[in-house]
C-alpha cells in the first residue's frame, strides 16, 4: 500500500500544472475598432386625426413597419430592401433635406407626419438628429413622392397600403 502512495506521489509532482498562465491586461476601448454602428436612420410617423398612425423606421436597407389604431398596434415586422430599393428609398429621403428645414408644427385637425433623421457623427458621436412636422393637407412634391414609394415598398412586402 505504501508503494502506491508513493507511486501516485511521484506521479502527481511529475505531471504539469492545469491550466495557463493569465494575464491581467486592461483592455483601452479607444483602441479597439468595432466598425461604423452609428449609422444614418429614418423614422416617418403618420397621425391622423381618426387616432391611427403609421409608423417605418428605414435603418441602412432594412425597414420595419407598425400600425396603430387607439389602443392596439399591429407590427407588420422587418423587411430587408433590395439595393436598388434602398438607393432610391434613401434618395427620396434625402430630397426632403429634412436638416435645412423648418420645424413646423402639429397639425391636430388635418392630421400631420412626423419626420426623424439621425445622422452619424456629431460633436459627441451619438449623431446629429433632425425632427420635423408637415401638415397631412400638404401639397409638398417629396413628401408625397416619399410617402408613395413607402406604400408602394409595404404592399409588395406586407400585402397591405398604408393609408397616410
Amino acid at each position: 500500500m505504501r508503494c502506491l502512495v508513493l507511486a501516485f506521489a511521484c506521479l502527481l509532482a511529475a505531471c504539469p500544472r492545469a491550466g495557463g498562465t493569465y494575464v491581467q491586461g486592461e483592455r483601452q476601448a479607444g483602441e479597439v475598432d468595432r466598425g461604423e454602428t452609428n449609422g444614418r436612420r429614418f423614422d416617418f410617423v403618420s397621425n391622423k386625426p381618426e387616432q391611427d398612425d403609421w409608423q417605418i423606421r428605414v435603418t441602412g436597407s432594412s425597414m420595419w413597419i407598425s400600425y396603430g389604431r387607439d389602443d392596439t398596434t399591429d407590427k407588420l415586422g422587418s423587411i430587408n430592401l433590395t439595393d436598388k430599393e434602398t438607393r432610391k428609398l434613401w434618395k427620396l429621403i434625402d430630397a426632403l433635406d429634412i436638416p435645412n428645414r423648418k420645424p413646423g408644427k402639429r397639425d391636430e385637425d388635418e392630421g400631420y407626419v412626423s419626420l426623424q433623421l439621425k445622422e452619424p457623427g456629431g460633436e459627441d458621436g451619438t449623431g446629429e438628429l433632425h425632427h420635423i412636422y408637415i401638415s397631412r393637407a400638404t401639397n409638398d412634391e417629396d413628401l408625397l413622392a416619399l410617402a408613395t414609394y413607402l406604400q408602394d415598398l409595404t404592399q409588395k412586402y406586407k400585402k397591405e397600403r398604408p393609408s397616410f
